[in-house]
């Protein structure tokens, strides 16, 4: 394939031809001619095949939205001649990139280091890439493709937070939900003599056997606090930019709930994406719920209500909107709080936090006091 400075020699050369021919100036047939002969040498030395190999190396196969897409491209020329210089083109999220590979020594091997942006959620496949070859004049270039494809996993970004203060601190407070512990003797008090109805497994053998009386271990139940945080789907809440910087504000938060020692129930008003009503104990899988959840409308969109359809269990609730959200009415505003994320977002009645972005919030949450 001729590049735009071969094409122009090309035309150039066959209008020298044409208007020699007219003119009948041998002089600029042969120039004309020269110069459509070098485009042609130039074409040909461009499709000789790239014989060094390049494999593409991902440094993870998960990264969060924003950060970059780090990638390491070795090439090796297993010739027995030196390889002329060459471009990797790549291709990700619709985008393409090139790296420039300079020429290589046989048996040479370098490794060429590239970042590609992440703009957005969800799974995507890496390549495939080709080789380019641009002949030493520049005048044509050649194109070797390779079908290596790699897939990678953009998940929500997870800001950092220091600790809930404040106002915020009311979501800790108010995670009054508990577990018991599995343990049946976790949680020991004391000793006292064992009634009729007593879970046999409390006994206390050694103390039974000194004293002659059988008996139990007293204790209580070792519970874990724990919330719910809700996802605002709807388009009409926000719009595509402002929504993604919501579902990393839920992500930071349940993440940091976490960290903190919280049951934590992640839910989005995505009918595809509900979310499970049991509590995630694992930041992967917090992160891969809301990986795929994108903006809904109609029929599938859920309310609030639907989604606590047998109740709120006296679990506290902070749900992430966008700045027209929340999208239905929130129910038990006694446990339920609201955070809008986007711009223009509003603190009103009902709603804790209004913060333009996923860093504000995080920034606010930190600094409360």
């Amino acid at each position: 394939m001729l590049t735009r400075s071969g094409l122009g020699a090309l035309l150039g050369g066959i209008a020298l031809v044409l208007a020699g021919l007219v003119w009948q100036y041998e002089e600029l047939v042969a120039v004309g001619l020269g110069v459509s002969v070098v485009v042609g040498l130039s074409a040909w030395a461009a499709r000789r095949p790239f014989r060094a190999t390049v494999r593409r190396q991902l440094s993870s196969p998960r990264v969060a939205r924003g950060e970059p897409l780090r990638l390491t491209y070795r090439c090796t020329n297993l010739a027995k001649r030196r390889t002329t210089a060459a471009s990797i083109v790549d291709t990700f999220d619709d985008r393409s990139t090139s790296v420039d590979v300079a020429s290589l020594a046989p048996d040479e091997s370098v490794d060429i280091r590239a970042e590609l942006p992440t703009r957005r959620r969800g799974t995507f496949e890496v390549g495939p890439l080709h080789i380019e070859r641009v002949d030493p004049f520049g005048l044509a270039m050649g194109t070797r493709n390779s079908e290596q494809v790699a897939t990678v996993i953009v998940h929500p970004r997870v800001h950092p937070l220091a600790g809930p203060h404040g106002s915020l601190h009311t979501v800790e407070q108010e995670a009054v939900i508990r577990q018991t512990a599995a343990d049946p003797l976790s949680g020991f008090v004391s000793l006292r003599e064992y009634v009729q109805g007593d879970d046999p497994r409390l006994i206390h053998w050694p103390t039974t056997a000194r004293t002659g009386t059988l008996m139990v271990r007293e204790h209580i139940e070792l519970r874990r606090p724990e919330f719910t945080v809700v996802l605002d789907t709807a388009a009409e809440a926000c719009g595509p930019d402002d929504f993604e910087e919501a579902v990393d504000v839920a992500a930071s938060v349940a993440v940091h709930a976490i960290e903190g020692g919280l049951d934590v129930v992640v839910r989005t008003t995505s009918r595809q994406h509900p979310g499970p009503k049991l509590p995630l104990r694992d930041h992967t899988r917090i992160l891969d719920l809301l990986t795929p959840v994108q903006q809904t409308s109609g029929a599938d969109l859920l309310t609030v209500a639907a989604l606590f359809a047998s109740g709120y269990d006296h679990s506290a609730v902070l749900m992430i909107t966008g700045p027209a959200g929340p999208s239905s009415s929130v129910a038990s505003r006694g446990n339920t709080m609201v955070v809008r994320v986007g711009e223009g977002a509003v603190a009103t009645t009902g709603v804790v936090l209004a913060v333009a972005d996923a860093r504000e919030f995080s920034r606010k949450w930190r600094a409360a006091r």
